[in-house]
């Protein structure tokens, strides 16, 4: 029995340091802004490209892992005999399933490679890679984890809020009327993923203590109060709020353990600095 490896996509926000310590193969997310392209992780990092962000006209644009690069970083982790498990970003919000099932099909025979839809993005998807991960360290094959993973996907639940209505003003996904009026009542969009991998608005709260109160009173409302599990909270370039929101958590749920993440480049194009999201299983 092979060895399974798993392989993500930069979007999955897995600390460095826990991809390292299991094993998990992050393949870079192309990045273009301000008339450049950058690969996240290799040529920009968070640290600059938050404080860049804010004074951009135009908003970053992303993509899907080039064909060839993908085949290249697969064929890489196989190199040593191993299977290859590869979860990546949700369908409902890029074409990188697609590009890897695309993958998968050039280098079959070759390796045998599983694509898994995370229906995810974030560290919640990452969330279901530390999962898998850990399962192949113990021994699990290809086929159970796969099975194991796609039964998973459909219990992660994804909530979050923004800091600012501007970004989704400059991405076209309110009016600027309306932003424009949420921004002077500092009303703070509250956000999900839904079944299918695409953001749906949730409801709105004014001001952002109560924004993060909200996101604690969801999840005390949709897990049991006895259930001890792992919870992911994600933030852009507000590590205090994060903090916060864990307060919060723990003050309604019972919970295992609480791990942390900084939300990238790829998703924080879309969210801008000030989100904060919240994972977990229902």
């Amino acid at each position: 029995m092979s060895k399974v490896k798993v392989i993500v996509d930069s979007s999955s926000d897995i600390p460095s340091s826990l991809a390292q310590e299991l094993g998990i193969v992050v393949v870079p997310m192309p990045v273009n802004m301000a008339g450049r392209s950058f690969l996240e992780g290799v040529d920009l990092t968070t640290e600059e490209f938050y404080p860049r962000f804010r004074d951009l006209v135009e908003l970053p644009k992303t993509s899907q892992p080039n064909l060839q690069d993908l085949v290249s970083y697969y064929r890489q982790a196989a190199a040593d005999g191993s299977s290859l498990l590869a979860i990546h970003l949700s369908s409902g919000l890029s074409g990188t399933v697609q590009t890897a099932n695309l993958a998968r099909e050039m280098l079959q025979g070759e390796r045998e490679i599983v694509v898994i839809d995370s229906l995810g993005a974030s560290f919640g998807a990452g969330m279901l890679a530390l999962r898998a991960a850990e399962m192949a360290r113990d021994g699990m094959d290809l086929a159970s984890l796969a099975e194991e993973v796609e039964a998973d996907k459909r219990r992660m639940r994804y909530v979050f809020t923004l800091d600012t209505l501007e970004y989704l003003i400059k991405g076209g996904r309110v009016s600027k009327v309306s932003g424009m009026v949420g921004t002077l009542l500092d009303i703070k969009p509250l956000l999900q993923l839904t079944d299918e991998g695409k953001i749906e608005s949730i409801g709105k709260v004014r001001g952002r203590r109560p924004a993060l109160r909200k996101l604690a009173e969801i999840i005390a409302a949709e897990i049991p109060g006895d259930e001890a599990q792992v919870v992911g909270i994600a933030h852009a370039m507000c590590a205090e709020d994060a903090a916060g929101l864990e307060t919060e958590i723990r003050k309604r749920v019972r919970v295992k353990k609480v791990l942390h993440s900084e939300i990238g480049c790829i998703i924080g194009s879309h969210t801008g600095p000030g989100c904060v999201a919240l994972f977990y299983r229902r």
